[in-house]
């Protein structure tokens, strides 16, 4: 990448974003059938959509992250990290 030496990166400690995990135990027809339109369900886009779908029913404002996936023969256990805004510091000036 030409001109990468003229980048500037700001790195004060500044907390924009704060992240929380929630673990979901889903029954696995539940979790089958909210995934549906997938044709593997184990994929990573299925567990995102998933877990998108349970935020807006929630009414949960959370930025959707990363979803790791286990299961067994009765539940789907999706960890997320969702993220949530901080109180900007530009906002306030």
């Amino acid at each position: 990448m030409d001109g990468i030496d003229s980048i500037v990166v700001d790195t004060a400690p500044v907390t924009t974003l704060q992240v929380f995990h929630k673990r979901l135990k889903i029954p696995l027809p539940v979790y089958l059938d909210g995934v549906a339109e997938f044709t593997d369900p184990w994929d990573e886009q299925a567990y995102q959509l998933f877990v998108q779908h349970y935020l807006d029913e929630m009414k949960d404002p959370g930025i959707l992250g990363i979803v790791r996936q286990e299961h067994d023969d009765h539940y789907v256990y999706l960890d997320a990290a969702i993220r949530y805004p901080s109180e900007s510091p530009l906002g306030s000036q």
